[in-house]
Order: structure tokens, then sequence, then C-alpha cells
């Protein structure tokens, strides 16, 4: 049976989604408009709007019952995540949270080699480029990819966050942020403001360091305390496609996972309180969890 799919957004990462749909098989998309009534009987949409626009666009989707993809974040204030999540619960509908990291097949052999490295000290995150966004902060854009691969990793949201605006701009366009996770951290520096671009995850471990580079033709590299680098074999599918294949695969099977929603809660959480850290001029911050 063929899959109907509505696409809402159709910007630079939306033409992307676009371009991977149409390599999956028994799937057909349909570019939603904004303000055009989505057609009958569609299965599912996939929400690429504008970070601040995801509630608003997703929630009739949700509340209609239809499978509902949401690109990270899932939301820009905590109140519209609760809001995702209370419908999602309420109208037992499949939310897919587009916390693309997790599928990186490089992330994720990363995972499987951690338990030989010894204890977990702290991940040390850069994400930087130069296109900068209007309707929500640089924290919005980079961190959902650090937070959600440290909620994979030490399986828990983090407890507080000192965070700092290291630019001029009251809307941050580079930042820094610690994020702690009981006795590690999730160290993070991004920015909209560098020519160059990075996507950069270090995992520092007791006995040796993983670091991911996804802008490295070999992406997984793993430094031993002894001096010794080598380079892990990982899958070769793209993160894109193993994410929008997963979707797929959960609207043919009917069933709500309810792990994306509490990812995706989590992160708008703890970047909510990076933003309050800011306000305060670096102040620790608790983070709240799921009320």
């Amino acid at each position: 049976m063929t899959l109907r799919l509505g696409l809402a957004g159709h910007g630079r990462w939306g033409r992307n989604i676009e371009r991977t749909l149409q390599g999956l098989p028994d799937v057909a998309v349909t570019i939603l408009a904004k303000g055009e009534k989505a057609p009958a009987a569609l299965d599912g949409v996939i929400v690429a709007t504008q970070s601040a626009a995801h509630a608003e666009v997703a929630l009739p989707y949700i509340e209609a019952g239809i499978a509902t993809f949401i690109e990270k974040p899932m939301a820009t204030t905590l109140g519209d995540a609760r809001r995702i999540r209370d419908a999602a619960e309420r109208h037992r509908t499949i939310v897919f949270v587009g916390h693309i990291y997790l599928y990186n097949p490089a992330f994720l052999r990363a995972l499987d080699l951690l338990p030989s490295l010894g204890g977990i000290r702290y991940l040390l995150c850069e994400g930087m480029n130069s296109r900068p966004r209007t309707d929500s902060s640089v924290l919005w854009d980079w961190l959902p990819h650090h937070l959600s691969a440290g909620i994979a990793i030490f399986g828990r949201d983090p407890d507080r966050v000192s965070a700092w605006n290291l630019s001029d701009s009251p809307l941050p366009q580079a930042a820094h942020a610690k994020f702690d996770f009981g006795d590690a951290s999730v160290i993070s520096t991004v920015s909209w403001l560098s020519p160059v671009q990075r996507r950069l995850v270090s995992i520092a471990c007791s006995k040796a360091t993983l670091v991911l580079d996804d802008l490295n033709d070999r992406r997984l590299a793993l430094h031993e305390g002894d001096g010794q680098l080598s380079y892990p074999a990982y899958a070769a599918e793209l993160p894109l496609t193993r994410e929008l294949t997963e979707f797929v695969a959960a609207i043919r099977s009917g069933k709500p996972d309810p792990s994306h929603v509490r990812i995706g809660t989590g992160v708008v959480s703890a970047i909510a309180a990076a933003e309050e850290s800011i306000r305060r001029g670096g102040q620790p911050f608790a983070i709240l969890g799921e009320v």
C-alpha cells in the first residue's frame, strides 16, 4: 500500500526531506503550501517549517490522529512542547521528533563502543555555520543535536545548565552552554557567526575518547589512552534516510512510541532553561522535568 505523506515546509531542509521520501518505496509526497487545507486521507505529515511554528502547524494533524513527524526542535517553548505531548497522548497519535543525530550510523556505532571505554567524563560539542535564522536563537538550531546525543548516552535528562550569550545580539547568534547530567556534562559551543562549518562531538571516557566529525570523510575516530588512533567502521546509510524509513515503518505499524515526545520535551525544557541562564548572566539554572 502506498502511503500518502504531506510535507509542510519546503525550504532547504524540506527539499532534502522531499528527495529522501521520493527514494523510499511505496511513498507519495504532497507539498502543503502555507495556509493550504491538507488533502483528505493523508497517512502522515512531516513538519519542516520554521521552528517557532512547529506547534501551530503540527497540532491540528496530531488532534486529527494523523501520524506527525516534527523536525527538531519539537517546539521553541515549553508550553508548546507540553501541548504537543498532551495532544499526542489524548488522541493516541504517532508523533516522531526529528532528532537526526540519533540515526547517524557513526553515532550509533559510538554507542556500541562506549561500554568498553570506561566511565564517561564529558561530551564536548561544537556546532557552527554562517546560516542565521530569524525565528529563534542559535540555541534552538544546534543544541537539539547535542542534547539528544547526551540523553541517549546518559539515559536521562540533564539536571541543570549554565549558559552564556557570546554575541552582541539579544537573540543569541553564538553561545556556550554546560549541561550537567549527574557527574558528567555536555559542554556545547554553538554559533551562526563562523565562516567555517563545524559539526563535532567528542566523548571523553576514562580509557579513550571517541570523536564524531560529521564533516570528515572518516566520521568516527577512536583516540586510545596509549596514543593509538583508529577509525571504527559504521554503516553507510544516510541518517535522514534511516530516520524517515523508521517514521514510515511506525505509520505502517500503527503503534505510537512515546519516547520520541519524551525526548523532544526534555530537549525543549533544557534549552528553555539555558535561555533563562543567559538572562541571568550565566547563573546555573535547574531544568524542569516533565510536568
